[in-house]
């Protein structure tokens, strides 16, 4: 008779998406499940450290909740592996918070039901994909990073009613309203890229914000380098609104676009940049960002299918 599959669950329960209800059906799943929560801010990452460097690693470690969540249960898997441990497991993202972008960019919104029980039986397909890393504060970075509109956009969200993807759509209409450019540089492994009014950056990473903008549509998640758009301040914002849904937004005019493995997003008026990652906004503390990428960091279990955003096998 087979091993059941033990999985470890790690669940944030204010993440407002369907968490409990989707944590609840993997409890009732043919697998051994051990369920844990959340109860703030850098528990995910603590939990899923100690689930790896166990004497007994789950065989699956499974997310369950937002970006946000999905970021720290992914660093305390990979501080796991920086610290030596032999059998980090993989992770399984679930769409149980607010946009959901990863789980898109690892499954295509594939229905979670089916996702799951495919999961539960040992028969997805495992890939490696690319973290970055915030030099100024060591933050891990696994959906993306950006300054500006989007930042904006997610203060703008805590604000309105409503939840999931119609929520950020109707927070990104509202910071569009209010947002203005900022004097900024960007720079990609040494060489400035764009010097002039900044309206966001987008660093991926992960195709999708929001689970619908697609704003860096050439990255590629494991080729062991970081992709950038740069919305300058010549761009038609209605323009660009209707390509990221719709178009490629790097056929707007006014769109700069880059690749490298460290890129630097700064003021160059020494204002504290208004910056995000994995969709949680991070305290104004300094003029410019430096992010670089970790290649193949993390080890995730994904679609078989042969999605845009892997490099070739």
């Amino acid at each position: 008779m087979a091993q059941r599959l033990r999985v470890a669950v790690v669940v944030n329960p204010a993440a407002g998406g369907d968490g409990e209800r989707i944590a609840s059906g993997l409890a009732a799943a043919d697998a051994e499940v051990r369920t844990v929560r959340t109860a703030g801010p850098g528990d995910g990452r603590d939990l899923a450290y100690k689930l790896a460097v166990t004497a007994a690693p789950p065989d699956l470690v499974v997310s369950v909740g937002g970006d946000g969540t999905v970021c720290e249960v992914a660093t305390g898997l990979f501080r796991a592996r920086e610290a030596g441990a032999e059998a980090v497991p993989p992770l399984l993202i679930a769409p149980g918070g607010t946009g959901n972008s990863v789980y898109r960019g690892l499954w295509n919104d594939e229905p979670w039901e089916e996702v799951a029980a495919l999961a539960l039986r040992g028969g997805a397909p495992t890939r490696t994909i690319d973290l970055a890393r915030i030099e100024q504060n060591d933050h891990m970075v696994v959906l993306g990073s950006g300054s500006g509109l989007f930042a904006e956009t997610l203060l703008s969200a805590r604000d309105l009613p409503g939840r999931g993807r119609d929520l950020l759509m109707a927070a990104a209409v509202a910071a569009m309203e209010r947002s203005r450019p900022y004097p900024g540089r960007v720079s990609i492994d040494g060489e400035v890229l764009h010097e002039g009014g900044v309206v966001e950056t987008i660093v991926g990473g992960f195709r999708y914000r929001g689970g619908l903008l697609n704003l860096v549509p050439r990255s590629v998640l494991d080729d062991g380098r970081l992709d950038i758009t740069v919305v300058t301040s010549s761009v038609d914002m209605r323009t660009f609104a209707q390509a990221a849904v719709q178009g490629d937004v790097h056929s707007v005019p006014g769109i700069v676009w880059g690749r490298g493995e460290r890129i630097t997003v700064e003021r160059t008026d020494g204002q504290p940049v208004l910056y995000e990652h994995d969709g949680e906004v991070m305290p104004r503390a300094t003029a410019a960002y430096d992010i670089h990428v970790v290649p193949a960091a993390l080890t995730v279990l994904t679609s078989a299918d042969a999605l845009p955003w892997f490099g070739e096998d």
